[in-house]
C-alpha cells in the first residue's frame, strides 16, 4: 500500500472520527476529492477488520470497535504508569535495587517504566526499551499467563540466544521453566540475562483476569542479600495492590 493510499485512508477515517451520525460514501467522496470507488475498496478493507462499520439500511459509515480497543490498551498504559509509580518507588527504596514495569510487545518485552533507588527523575532512555522473553523475569510473567496457543506460536518463533551460561537456550527447557512460573505465580532470573544481576517479577492483572503486564525488583546479587522469600511477599502485595487499582477483582 502507498503512502498516497495511505493518507487518504487516514482522512476518511479523521472525518468519520469528527462526524456525529457517520457519513456515506457520498459524503466522503464531497469532502475529500476522492472517487467513490475508491473510498469503497478502502472502506471495505477497514470494515472487514472492524475498524469501520456499515450500516446495511443506510449505507452511512462509522468508526468500529477496533479504534476503541486501541484506544483502551493505550489509555490503560497510562493509568497503569501512574498507579505503578509509587509502589515502585517503595520497592526500590526498600530493596536497594531497580524496579520495571514491562509489557509484551512485539514478542520482547518493553519496558513502560523504571525506577531506581535515590533517582526520582524518570529515565525516559529507558522507557520503550525492549529486551527479550526467554531470559528474563518480566518475560517469563507476561509469556506464563497466555492462553496456550498464544505462548507455543509466540516461544517457538524465540531465537533463545545465550546471553550469559544460566541463559535458557532452547524451547522445551523454557517451556518448563515458564509452566513453574504459572504455578508459582512469579518468576525469578537469575543471571540468565546478565550474569551479575538477579530479579524476581509478578504479574499485574486488569479487571478481566488478565495479565496486562509485569513488574520486577533487580539489582546486581541481589539474591543474595535479599532472598527470593524475603522479596517474594511485598511483590505479591505489590502485584495484588497495583492489580486491584487496575481494576481487579480476585474471583
Amino acid at each position: 500500500m502507498s503512502v498516497q493510499v495511505l493518507n487518504r485512508a487516514l482522512d476518511l477515517i479523521e472525518l468519520l472520527a469528527t462526524s456525529e451520525n457517520g457519513l456515506s460514501i457520498a459524503e466522503l467522496s464531497m469532502s475529500t476529492g476522492l472517487p467513490k470507488s475508491t473510498i469503497h475498496r478502502i472502506l471495505s478493507s477497514y470494515t472487514e477488520r472492524h475498524y469501520v462499520e456499515k450500516d446495511e439500511e443506510t449505507s452511512i459509515y462509522s468508526l468500529g470497535y477496533k479504534f476503541v480497543e486501541i484506544a483502551s490498551v493505550y489509555l490503560n498504559k497510562i493509568v497503569l504508569k501512574t498507579e505503578a509509580m509509587p509502589i515502585m518507588h517503595e520497592l526500590a527504596s526498600t530493596f536497594e535495587a531497580t524496579s520495571y514495569l514491562g509489557v509484551l510487545e512485539s514478542n520482547e518485552v518493553m519496558y513502560l517504566e523504571k525506577v531506581e533507588q535515590f533517582n526520582n527523575l524518570r529515565l525516559y532512555t529507558q522507557i520503550g526499551k525492549r529486551e527479550p522473553l526467554h531470559c528474563t523475569g518480566l518475560g517469563k510473567v507476561l509469556m506464563a499467563f497466555l492462553p496456550d496457543e498464544q505462548f507455543e506460536h509466540i516461544a517457538k518463533q524465540l531465537e533463545y540466544t545465550p546471553l550469559t551460561p544460566n541463559t535458557i537456550t532452547n524451547y522445551d527447557d523454557y517451556k518448563k521453566a515458564v509452566q513453574i512460573v504459572r504455578k508459582n505465580g512469579y518468576a525469578i532470573d537469575h543471571g540468565e540475562h546478565v550474569i551479575t544481576t538477579d530479579c524476581l517479577a509478578v504479574p499485574i492483572y486488569d479487571y478481566t483476569g488478565t495479565v496486562m503486564a509485569a513488574m520486577s525488583i533487580s539489582g546486581r546479587n541481589l539474591f543474595e542479600s535479599h532472598p527470593v522469600q524475603q522479596l517474594l511477599g511485598p511483590m505479591l502485595d505489590a502485584s495484588s495492590q497495583l492489580s486491584q487499582r487496575m481494576g481487579y477483582t480476585k474471583q
